[in-house]
């Protein structure tokens, strides 16, 4: 590799070809580091071929660079859908990091979209059903207790840090527990959104009773649709970054993240009242506050054609979620 006069980078006869070569020398070798290591410095001359990309991805799974490997084996199966060598590859990533959910998708997207043989097709269920089990597999009892337990303290870290954990389990053993929480007006609000996404990612059709504020809204987490129960969340800030974003990004940005903490909190219950302009004149003066920027609330009001009365309890309710937030 030379430089010209200019500066320009001017690459040696077959430099990219002799790495690639290199690389699989070392590869057949099993000398994986090596291997990475030359098929590493072609891809950043610009080496592109799907040999070398799925080498890439070999040499990271033989290092035990699961995460890597996967998502490369990702990238190379949506370019080259149907490809059953890598199916079989990246489920074999899937499978060895017990990601049995992503895998359970993954099978059964190519057992209805692609034409398989007939060994491959009774293997792949074979899997399927395995992973099924996996999936659906019961929490042990003294994980029930836990749950139990963790569920009646007062430290929200480990009630957050259980929910996450039963994205993995059967939640059905545990379902009267998860409802107690979500109807318990002292447990944070943000875990209870947080253990809602979990009913509805669990498809879970019992209706349940979420209280939040002083207020109750009975619910099917299997039929609630975010991107709907948000709609009006996500016009108000669309709105707001057509005012504001290019007068002041920073103090934009400030406010979406107000926002963004506020409705998170509050769902499945949507701001009230639906008041556009009054909603977007609070941010405005609330994400002033936090910037320790001096304005009147009137000041702020009138610019949006509302009156510092109708805003004052709404920037009430902004700063009441943002003195509990805990992201």
């Amino acid at each position: 590799m030379n430089k010209d006069k200019n500066g320009k980078v001017i690459l040696f006869p077959r430099v990219k070809e002799r790495l690639v070569e290199e690389g699989l020398e070392a590869l057949q070798a099993k000398r994986y580091e090596e291997a990475l290591y030359f098929f590493s410095e072609a891809e950043q001359l610009g080496e592109r071929r799907f040999s070398v990309q799925l080498s890439i991805a070999v040499c990271h799974y033989e290092l035990g660079n699961f995460h890597e490997a996967e998502r490369r084996l990702r990238v190379l199966l949506q370019e080259n859908e149907g490809n059953m060598d890598l199916l079989q590859m990246y489920l074999s990533i899937l499978m060895q990091t017990h990601r049995y959910e992503q895998a359970e998708t993954v099978i059964h997207d190519a057992l209805r979209h692609h034409p398989l043989p007939a060994s491959l097709r009774e293997n792949l269920l074979n899997l399927f059903r395995f992973v099924q089990k996996m999936n659906k597999r019961p929490l042990p009892p003294a994980e029930q207790a836990k749950v139990q337990r963790l569920l009646e303290s007062s430290d929200i870290t480990e009630h957050m840090h259980v929910i996450r954990q039963l994205e993995k389990e059967d939640i059905v053993p545990v379902l009267p527990q998860l409802k107690q929480y979500l109807v318990n007006e002292t447990n944070s609000p943000i875990v209870k959104t947080m253990l809602l996404r979990l009913l509805t990612l669990k498809k879970i059709d019992d209706v349940v009773i979420v209280e939040k504020f002083g207020k109750r809204i009975e619910v099917t987490p299997a039929l609630l649709n975010e991107q709907a129960e948000t709609a009006f969340a996500a016009e108000l800030l669309e709105r707001l970054e057509h005012c504001l974003a290019s007068e002041n990004p920073g103090l934009y940005g400030v406010a979406a993240e107000i926002w963004l903490r506020y409705t998170y909190v509050l769902y499945p219950f949507s701001p009230e009242p639906a008041a556009s302009k009054a909603w977007m004149a609070a941010l405005h003066f609330v994400a002033c506050q936090f910037q320790g920027v001096p304005v009147a609330m009137e000041k702020i009001a009138a610019r949006y054609g509302v009156s510092g009365e109708e805003i004052a309890p709404l920037c009430d309710k902004l700063c009441e979620i943002e003195n509990f937030s805990y992201f």
